[in-house]
């Protein structure tokens, strides 16, 4: 299965330099795996079924409901009167720091990827609605706090609720309701406090006045759309369904995100063809192939060992406190490669069985893991929900370039905060 690591690479590098399309890459990967008889068809574009593909799809047809209807630009004019800034800089930061924490308090008591598809929303009507606003500019720091907020109680986040769940059955102890809390909410500060002051100046060095096309294209004619209150209602009520839907888990987030869709079309808010005609399919295919690239890595044992011979060249008498920074840095690399969750279920059994025998308290290693795995942001492999922003018109290179000082401070920040609070 080296041919799957390789595949891999490969793909990583196509998406960091950049030459060709990322759906191409992925796309590409996905029929290599087939060709040297690492996955069957059914297996590596099974993928296209996943959670965040639908959700990528019916999302984005919601966000052009809200636009059509004008429910959209509702919205941006409540947030525009309540954010201010006399300049560019200030009005962005004062916007970021607005939503941003909207998304976060909202991201600690619902799943943090559905607060991130509305936010995703919201942004882009907002920098439609407000001209001295780049859309890219919010959007990615917006989404950050929300993942940050996530991190603050057991509910917030997939990769917690699993990591819970994984330290029950080791340990007969699971992550209760607000144990992450203090952590999280020193990290959320952290977090926030550096996006707001280093985002801007950063993110403009980076992708600069690029062309936003896709974002462009689903909030096209907005300046001339004229508020219609039957389809506002219609798309708010599509929203509020998925909402409830979302909360009380009669469905998946992806069947309940093409639902909302569905109630949008069948409405009458959008027409079918040209709503659909507006999806950015690049985004979708290079989520269900790089999604079905990373299950087959997975499923190639190749992460497993990676983390075992890590593990095993370190010495027999290594300090906590060392075999903790390794396991953070460890989840922290791989969490950015494939999905947070795989990476949990992965490792922290490990972590467990490990400082047993060795006789270390467990507890310090579960809450550091589960924390490092949920605040992987820097690329957008390691969740869904950063992966789809791609469609606003940030490049592979923009989230490692962008976000690695935000993850350095992060991962550091989780090290030291369980040293100082766990006394490892």
């Amino acid at each position: 299965h080296m041919t799957v690591g390789i595949i891999f690479l490969i793909c990583i590098i196509l998406f960091i330099i950049d030459r060709f399309p990322t759906s191409v890459v992925a796309l590409a990967g996905c029929c290599a795996l087939v060709l040297f008889g690492d996955c069957t068809p059914q297996a590596v574009f099974s993928s296209f079924s996943s959670d965040i593909v639908l959700i990528v799809f019916g999302t984005e047809i919601f966000g052009i409901a809200c636009t059509e209807s004008g429910l959209a630009r509702v919205i941006a004019r409540v947030i525009r009167q309540f954010s201010g800034g006399k300049n560019e800089k200030s009005a962005t930061v004062s916007i970021i720091l607005l939503a941003g924490l909207i998304a976060a308090a909202a991201s600690a008591f619902l799943n943090n990827q559905v607060v991130c598809t509305f936010m995703m929303v919201i942004c882009i009507s907002t920098a439609k609605e407000m001209k001295a606003i780049k859309v890219k500019d919010i959007t990615l720091p917006v989404i950050y706090m929300a993942i940050l907020g996530g991190q603050c109680t057991l509910i917030g986040a997939p990769a917690t609720l699993v990591a819970s769940s994984l330290a029950e059955s080791e340990t007969g102890r699971g992550i209760s309701m607000f144990e992450l809390l203090p952590m999280g909410a020193i990290l959320l500060l952290i977090g926030s406090v550096y996006i707001l002051i280093f985002g801007f100046g950063s993110g403009r060095r980076i992708w600069g006045e690029r062309e936003t096309a896709s974002a462009d294209r689903i909030v096209e004619g907005q300046d001339t759309v004229i508020v219609n209150r039957r389809k506002c209602s219609v798309t708010a009520f599509a929203g509020v369904v998925m909402m409830i839907l979302f909360i009380t888990e009669y469905v998946s987030v992806g069947t309940a995100s093409i639902i909302g869709a569905l109630i949008c079309i069948l409405g009458g808010v959008v027409d079918q063809k040209s709503s659909c005609a507006k999806v950015d399919w690049n985004i979708i295919i290079w989520l269900g192939c790089s999604i079905g690239i990373a299950n087959a890595l997975n499923d190639s044992g190749m992460v497993s060992k990676f983390c075992t011979v890590v593990l095993e060249h370190m010495p027999n008498n290594v300090s906590p406190i060392l075999l903790l920074t390794m396991f953070v840095l460890i989840t922290t690399i791989i969490s950015n490669l494939i999905a947070n969750t795989t990476t949990v279920i992965m490792v922290l059994p490990f972590a467990v069985q490990l400082t047993t025998e060795l006789g270390i308290d467990s507890v310090p290693f579960i809450i550091a893991i589960t924390m490092a795995a949920g605040l992987a942001i820097l690329t957008p492999l390691s969740c869904g929900f950063i992966g789809m922003t791609m469609r606003l018109g940030y490049k592979f290179k923009d989230y490692v370039r962008y976000g690695m000082g935000l993850q350095l401070l992060l991962t550091g920040s989780v090290i030291v905060l369980t040293k100082v609070m766990y006394g490892v």
